[in-house]
């Protein structure tokens, strides 16, 4: 009798090992970029920190920008679409 794997445990031992190469790409990225770096933004200016760093800081930030953009928009269709089955 053969046991079989659940599809679940599959996509989770998928998912760690695909973050853990991000990660391992990314603190690769990191020290490959260590050159010391402040960014003047318009009302503070920065601590020192490495340009790797602060990319991967901005990528972050631009990736939750984006995340946040789409969710209102889907949040508004899903709306939409509610009220125009409601009145069929």
């Amino acid at each position: 009798m053969k046991k079989e794997i659940p599809v679940g445990a599959v996509w989770t031992l998928i998912k760690f090992f695909l973050l853990l190469a991000i990660a391992a790409v990314g603190a690769f990225f990191a020290l490959e970029n260590s050159q010391q770096l402040t960014v003047d933004f318009v009302i503070f200016q920065s601590t020192a920190l490495s340009l790797g760093l602060w990319l991967m800081i901005f990528l972050a930030v631009g990736c939750l920008l984006g995340l946040l953009a789409s969710s209102v928009l889907i949040t508004y269709y899903r709306r939409k679409l509610a009220r125009a089955a409601k009145r069929d």
